[in-house]
């Protein structure tokens, strides 16, 4: 790991910053009463403020009060949660997506016509005036729960659909811009109305991606500057960035953010953390920081991103208790840029294992054995990723594809003798099954809202045991019958 280590002075750039843990919350919100045990030993761990994305979990009100979903927070809630930071002396920035991600806003049939594309929910027209009229309610509703934030995320990220409608197009010939130019007005329209009525505000956060492929002299003539500090995000163990990113944001934006992932990055079904993959992220941000830090004035600090979902459509992926060892693992690491079996020894003691923490849980054999918040589900979650390795395996042998295919099934064409054993496997898999689901209700009602469990055993859970059932039920018809 030695290669990857900062000197003490480049270190000093992001570690003497802030340390930032993202809590994506679509869709499944975290409970009150787990973030009252987490958000302490996220403290201890080093994290210095948390970066909360709501989504439809802000309780939105008045004439845009559609947006909130049924398991929102409540308004007292969300003062709970910032007041409870607070006494830890921890920060928090809100993060509310402002042009790209907006499903959650566009699906609904009232704003369908602020749709760039119509028959897509994604990003908003903005050329549309009403788009900023909604936003500046949300971000109004946003601030007044929220007086206190010196930073704000606006988001702004993969924004696929741009300068596509008749509106766009009119406007860009019209003031002979691109598409380029078109998404930097809009963030500028965003950020100066937060800037212009909330002056507490230091500073607005966007995320880099669509300033990575700009031409050069737009992001020159953006003149975000002085109220914009991008987020560069990359949450692969190899950086493949464009070479020439860091000059461009360095020509414009004196300090930026950056921010790696402890979670939610390995694919929109995974569900369980591989700590080696997150770690080698971390890693790899380093070595490039050996070489980009010295281009800005700061690097403001490093966000952990945790992704619940990859976009609003999408089904839930690696859950918050899932990724807490990884999360563990790398603030440990980012705050001192290594990471010793001293270090490795002290984080597993903080979580309460008792056997090793499972740098990849799938390639261990044992369940980890632990007691941290939330542990109940991280345990569940990999047994059930062991027994969906053992189903897979079982609907593979030969024994099914050779003797009890669809075609020998419909002709009625099979031996006993081969279906016998299979039968007792698939038993034998669908009450492991049925073991591990019976268990899963209680885990999760003290993490999470209510209906998140209702959505996570329909993904992830149920059709397993549909498959199992229905083999069974075929294989049991021959084996009684011969």
């Amino acid at each position: 790991m030695s290669s990857g280590l900062l000197d003490e002075e480049q270190r000093g750039k992001i570690i003497s910053g802030s340390r930032i843990v993202h809590l994506d919350l679509k869709g499944a919100p975290l409970k009150l009463s787990y973030l009252e045990k987490i958000f302490p030993v996220l403290k201890k761990w080093g994290c210095t403020g948390i970066l909360i994305e709501y989504e439809d979990t802000f309780p939105y009100d008045e004439d845009i009060s559609i947006l909130a979903a049924p398991h929102a927070y409540s308004k007292e809630e969300i003062r709970h949660i910032g007041q409870s930071l607070k006494t830890l002396e921890m920060s928090v920035i809100p993060l509310i997506q402002t042009f790209g991600h907006f499903e959650f806003v566009l699906k609904h049939k009232e704003f369908v016509s602020l749709r760039e594309v119509e028959k897509y929910p994604m990003a908003l027209c903005p050329s549309n005036t009403e788009c900023l009229e909604l936003i500046f309610k949300m971000l109004d509703q946003v601030m007044k729960l929220h007086p206190d934030v010196t930073h704000f995320h606006i988001g702004c990220d993969e924004v696929f659909h741009l300068g596509i409608c008749d509106k766009c197009i009119s406007l860009m010939r019209q003031e002979s811009i691109g598409k380029d130019q078109l998404f930097f007005a809009h963030v500028k329209k965003v950020a100066a109305y937060l800037k212009d009525n909330y002056p507490q505000i230091e500073a607005c956060i966007v995320w880099d991606d669509m300033f990575r492929y700009a031409e050069l002299s737009a992001v020159l003539n953006c003149n975000l500057g002085d109220i914009v500090e991008p987020m560069v995000w990359y949450y692969q163990p190899s950086f493949q960035l464009p070479a020439n990113l860091w000059d461009n944001l360095s020509s414009v934006f004196p300090n930026i953010w950056i921010a790696s992932a402890f979670k939610g990055a390995t694919g929109p079904t995974a569900m369980v953390t591989n700590v080696n993959f997150h770690l080698d992220n971390h890693f790899a941000w380093f070595g490039i920081l050996k070489t980009v830090s010295q281009k800005f004035k700061s690097i403001k600090g490093i966000t952990l991103t945790g992704w619940q979902r990859y976009d609003h459509y999408a089904v839930l992926c690696e859950l918050f208790p899932e990724g807490l060892p990884s999360l563990a693992v790398c603030l440990k690491f980012i705050q001192q840029g290594s990471l010793t079996s001293e270090d490795v020894k002290s984080v597993s003691q903080d979580l309460e294992f008792t056997s090793a923490l499972p740098f990849d849980p799938m390639s261990c054999t044992w369940i980890p054995s632990c007691t941290f918040p939330g542990s109940a589900v991280y345990q569940l979650v990999i047994e059930l990723c062991h027994l969906h390795r053992a189903c897979n395996f079982f609907f593979s042998v030969d024994g099914i594809s050779g003797w009890m295919n669809d075609y020998n099934v419909h002709r009625g064409h099979i031996n006993p003798v081969h279906i016998e054993p299979l039968h007792a496997r698939a038993e034998s898999l669908l009450q492991s099954c049925l073991c591990v689901d019976e268990r899963l209700g209680p885990a999760f009602s003290d993490v999470f809202a209510p209906g998140v469990l209702e959505e996570w055993r329909g993904c992830f859970v149920v059709p397993l045991l549909s498959k199992l059932e229905h083999f069974l039920a075929k294989a049991k018809a021959f084996v009684a019958h011969g």
